[in-house]
């Protein structure tokens, strides 16, 4: 039997159909669970490329950056987005930075202490 390519050995161990979830409650009561799929470079591309077409910049370390990155990978359970390109200027208006910076850590976390549908608050 032929030895598995090292390709097919990480894509078989680090499925990108795998998706990790988040639990955002306020106090006791749960407002709202996020879904996503790991974050991909082709994934930070994308979203670079659509910061750069807003004249937004491409830092990765900015605040423009994560917000794309909640409007692109958020879900909910059933895989429908739960954020438009719409909701970005209300997310940075009238959502506190907390939530968001909490939101944003864990869709970006890269840490092994986080397995799919392992991240609660």
């Amino acid at each position: 039997m032929p030895t598995a390519r090292a390709i097919d050995k990480l894509k078989q161990a680090f499925s990108i159909e795998e998706r990790s979830s988040y639990s955002i409650f306020k106090g006791k009561e749960l407002i709202l669970k996020v879904f996503w799929s790991p974050l991909t470079i082709a994934d930070r591309d994308t979203i670079n490329n659509t910061l750069l077409a807003m004249n937004k910049g491409q830092e990765e370390g900015n605040l423009d950056f994560a917000l794309q990155v909640i409007v692109t990978k958020a879900e909910d359970e059933s895989g429908a987005k739960l954020f438009t390109a719409g909701d970005i200027p209300i997310l940075r208006r009238e959502i506190p930075l907390s939530v968001l910076l909490d939101l944003m850590t864990k869709m970006q976390s890269m840490g092994e202490e986080e397995s799919p549908d392992a991240v609660k608050s």
